[in-house]
Formats: structure tokens, sequence, C-alpha cells
């Protein structure tokens, strides 16, 4: 059986994932351009997943301890695993989008076609 001091600190880490998930997904739904949309699903997304990963971390240590089992072990490199792979590719994939919507945002806007002196607007 867990401490409850541990299990209140796993409950308190899951509602910070939970709240700042959908802090992200009101984000991208609210904001009215793409880096703000990023900015914001990026910064929250990454709090979000670290205080979950953080608490399923601290559920495998405690875990171990008080029951011993193969389970755990695997749990814990599981997770350290998906949390480096998403602290590393989240922001690479930031930046690949901004440089994308950087690079269209740059184009020229479309000419107006030239109008012959007989036509009206």
């Amino acid at each position: 059986m867990s401490s409850l001091v541990i299990d209140l600190i796993i409950w308190f880490l899951l509602l910070i994932g939970v709240g700042f998930g959908l802090i992200s997904l009101i984000g991208l739904l609210l904001f009215p351009d793409t880096r703000s949309r990023m900015y914001t699903a990026v910064r929250a997304g990454l709090i979000s997943f670290g205080a979950t990963g953080l608490a399923a971390i601290l559920f495998g240590v405690n875990a171990l301890q008080t029951s011993g089992g193969d389970q755990y072990p695997t749990l814990l490199l599981h997770t350290l695993l998906l949390v480096a792979v998403i602290a590393v590719g989240n922001p690479v994939v930031y930046r690949v989008i901004l440089e994308q919507t950087r690079t269209i945002s740059d184009l020229p806007a479309p000419k107006e076609k030239s109008r012959k002196a007989g036509d009206k607007k």
C-alpha cells in the first residue's frame, strides 16, 4: 500500500497535467494565428505531459519500493523513454511548423490583373 502523502502528490500532479492539457486545448481553439496557437500548445502541453509523466514515475518508484515486481521497472523505463521522446520531439516539431508558417507569410501578395481602360469595376 502506498502512503497517503505519495497518493496526494500523484493526484495533484495528475490534476496539474489535466489542467494544463485543457489550457493547451483552449489555446488551440481560441487564438487567431498559427504562431500563438503553437506557442500555447507547446508550452502548456509540455507542462501537462511533464506533470503526468512525473506522476507515473512517482507511482512506479513508490510501487517498486512497497511491493516490488517486474512490471514497475518496466513502467519506469517506458515512462522515462516517452518523456525523453516528447521533450525532444515537441520543440523540434514546433520549430518546423514555425519555419513553414514563416516562409508562407513571407511570400509576396498576388498582384492584381491590369485592367483595360474601358473596363468597369
